[in-house]
């Protein structure tokens, strides 16, 4: 082998080796752009702390607080998931039976830390709450605007509007409303 073959061996290698590193950068770059939705904590010291249904960012300086992390998250992503998260309530996707934070980020097209995060910041509550909360009021809704819905057992209504049982329904209930079901319907049937 002369020295002009190796020439040519070597320059095909080193283009190869090149052409796999644009491939490489070029599909990170890529998965960098459509995976727009990550997370980045600012501060190294931060340990994920995961509840039942959401999850929040902890910061070990306030291990007696539990307090969310700043998420760093365009405007426009905010602005975006903010007026799909109002659509998607439009849409009554609380009144699913079960459904949990990742049922309502993957409605979104987001992840749950966004979705976490979207709701504390523009809606004052964490998921469990808000879902409960938009789940009384549909219902205080619907029983407003049909009043044959007082008539109607407990068992049933706790059923149409994705409470898992009635028990369930009746502290949610009270926890948003501040009076049991009972006394509230009948007040409302009084008024009505």
């Amino acid at each position: 082998m002369d020295y002009n073959d190796l020439f040519i061996v070597i320059n095909c290698i080193l283009s190869i080796v090149n052409l796999i590193l644009l491939i490489y950068f070029v599909f990170r770059y890529k998965r960098s752009k459509q995976g727009g939705d990550r997370i980045i904590v600012p501060k190294a010291d931060t340990i994920v702390a995961q509840d039942l249904d959401d999850e929040q960012l902890v910061s070990d300086s306030t291990c007696d607080e539990a307090k969310p992390a700043e998420v760093l998250i365009s405007k426009v992503t905010e602005d975006r998931l903010v007026e799909q998260l109002e659509k998607a309530k439009a849409a009554r996707f609380f009144l699913k039976k079960g459904v949990n934070l990742q049922d309502l980020a993957d409605l979104l097209g987001t992840n749950p830390r966004y979705v976490s995060y979207i709701l504390n910041r523009y809606v004052g509550q964490d998921f469990n709450n808000y879902i409960q909360q938009a789940r009384i009021e549909y219902l205080i809704t619907c029983v407003e605007r049909d009043p044959d819905l007082l008539n109607v057992k407990f068992s049933v209504l706790a059923e149409k509007f994705g409470f898992s049982s009635i028990s369930k329904f009746s502290s949610v209930f009270k926890a948003v409303k501040g009076i049991p079901p009972s006394e509230y319907f009948q007040r409302l049937r009084v008024t009505l």
